[in-house]
């Protein structure tokens, strides 16, 4: 008894720690929670610390940079003014002699006293000399003449003859032209034109320069052409570039064959050649265009070629482009509240079109292809086309060897399952009979797989016997039969009901099947006609191509017939 006692009273104290520790469990769990509270609160806090922080440091930079922009704007400006300032004044002195030369208003006194003055206030700058050459060539003054035009032509070779090149041509003094012209393609680079050339070649083409120019530039174009076909290089590029234009050429027929984009599993290549083969009469016609056009572009020609003199005239000179463009960024950061990533971006942007540099044969290709975004028009495009009309015709024929050898043999389709292939279409009774064997051989493995009522049938029968005998066919015995016998028929007829259904239902599926293969060949049929078709007109493009040669070339301008001689 006093064990008992003992038992039941440790128990009772363990039952009250434990009571305890349940209570002091439940504080700490509060306090947990507390603590996970603030650690919530202070984790946001910290956050937005963090980036409040991030904010102040980036608007600290910007307005740092911002600050110092303007300070360098400042510097930078006087420092220009100090050394090039004169530059800018020698500047609009150009523009004002040549709108005087123009207008024939201005004294040989006037033109001699201001373009001399220049030479002393610009002792390094090309422009000032040359406008002393330009000032003494109009009054006949020779030896001044001669004296200037050397040096301006050490101080920049290619700016002066480009200026004069222009005036000659705009003064139409067609011999001096014709001279500074031969200089001026003896300073181009065909691995490295500048841009501002095709706006010359779209010149020359045009008839704008005299006609003497054309063989001038014929001679200098097929010595180019000489050059840069010695290797492969330069031309492989300009072959894959048009294989790739022809490649886009064809036209997209949305929904004209959508039983075989729906169920033939190679219709991406399928729809990709006859895509291809479309491409033909679309270039046909394009090439055709570029050489029946009758408009006279030599107006528009003209005002480029004076924007090229106007931009040489008042554009920076190299030795001040270095500020100039420190200058300009500085003010774009300023604009753009001392971010200075922008402003950068911006600057970059701002890279004139005739700072881009190409080889010869990238510059036709370019005026081939879109004479627009080129700088050109259909002239040069002709020409461009007529001087690249061989390799033209060999990525022509790369491109069409190529998606012939690509094209599917077979329409590879899948249909409910049903899997086949046929290559043109011409077998659609073959194909009939091979679908149907497809779905009487499925049906009869559908209705293989319903469970047969035979086993259930034996063993309920089995079953309604042996009760009747044990209960002596009293009346339990007969209703365990009557039971058995309901079992044996609802299986029967669940079985004949689950067959008739699979039969109905493979039956449907057969006969949508069979209509879309029918559409499928059909459609197969008609694919390969219009391949066909296409396709043959590769042989008309080509013809058109092989038409386009140089010594037939007649541009559109009426000033320019027949300006690629053999």
């Amino acid at each position: 008894m006093s064990q008992k006692v003992i038992s039941y009273a440790d128990l009772s104290r363990i039952n009250s720690a434990l009571s305890s520790l349940k209570k002091d469990m439940r504080e700490v769990n509060i306090e947990l929670g507390g603590l996970n509270t603030k650690h919530d609160h202070l984790k946001n806090d910290l956050l937005q610390l963090a980036l409040s922080f991030s904010d102040f440091v980036e608007s600290d930079i910007k307005h740092k940079a911002l600050q110092l922009a303007e300070t360098r704007q400042g510097n930078l400006k006087q420092d220009l003014q100090i050394r090039f300032g004169y530059y800018a004044e020698v500047r609009r002195m150009a523009t004002g002699v040549l709108q005087g030369v123009d207008a024939g208003i201005v004294s040989d006194d006037t033109l001699r006293y201001t373009t001399e003055e220049v030479m002393i206030k610009a002792p390094n700058y090309w422009l000032a000399p040359a406008l002393v050459a330009l000032a003494s060539w109009i009054r006949d003054d020779k030896n001044t003449n001669e004296k200037a035009l050397t040096e301006s032509l050490k101080r920049d070779d290619y700016k002066t003859t480009l200026f004069f090149m222009l005036v000659m041509r705009r003064l139409e003094r067609n011999e001096a032209c014709i001279q500074w012209m031969s200089r001026y393609f003896l300073h181009q680079n065909p691995h490295n034109l500048d841009r501002e050339f095709i706006v010359i070649l779209e010149a020359i083409t045009t008839g704008v320069f005299q006609p003497s120019s054309h063989q001038l530039m014929i001679n200098n174009v097929k010595s180019w052409i000489d050059q840069l076909t010695q290797t492969d290089d330069y031309i492989d590029k300009q072959k894959v570039q048009w294989t790739r234009f022809f490649e886009t050429k064809g036209s997209l027929s949305s929904n004209k064959y959508p039983l075989l984009e729906e169920f033939a599993t190679n219709w991406d290549d399928l729809n990709t050649s006859v895509i291809q083969a479309r491409s033909h009469q679309a270039l046909d016609i394009h090439f055709k265009s570029i050489f029946e056009t009758t408009t006279d572009y030599s107006k528009a020609t003209k005002i480029q070629l004076d924007e090229i003199l106007s931009l040489l005239v008042t554009n920076f000179d190299d030795e001040e482009l270095p500020l100039q463009n420190e200058v300009r960024l500085n003010q774009l950061i300023i604009q753009k509240d001392g971010d200075k990533k922008v402003a950068q971006a911006l600057m970059d942007q701002e890279k004139h079109i005739f700072d881009e540099k190409v080889d010869f044969l990238q510059m036709l290709t370019n005026a081939a292809f879109d004479p627009e975004l080129s700088g050109t028009t259909k002239v040069t495009q002709a020409l461009a086309v007529s001087i690249s009309q061989p390799w033209i015709l060999e990525a022509h024929d790369t491109f069409t060897a190529k998606y012939r050898n690509d094209v599917q043999e077979n329409v590879e389709l899948i249909i409910d399952g049903f899997k086949t292939s046929t290559s043109d279409g011409t077998d659609e009774t073959e194909q009939l009979q091979k679908h149907n064997k497809y779905w009487t051989d499925f049906l009869e493995n559908e209705l293989k797989k319903l469970t047969s009522p035979l086993a259930v049938i034996l063993c309920v029968s089995l079953i309604s016997l042996a009760i009747l005998i044990i209960f002596k066919f009293e009346i339990i015995g007969i209703i365990g039969a009557l039971i058995g016998g309901l079992i044996i028929w609802s299986s029967i007829s669940n079985h004949k009901k689950a067959k008739k259904k699979t039969i109905e239902t493979i039956t449907e599926r057969k006969n949508k099947s069979q209509e879309v293969l029918r559409g499928c060949i059909a459609e197969t049929v008609d694919y390969r006609k219009e391949f066909a078709l296409e396709d043959a007109k590769a042989e008309i493009l080509r013809h058109t191509l092989i038409s386009i040669t140089p010594e037939d070339f007649s541009s559109t301008s009426r000033d320019t017939r027949t300006i690629l001689q053999s």
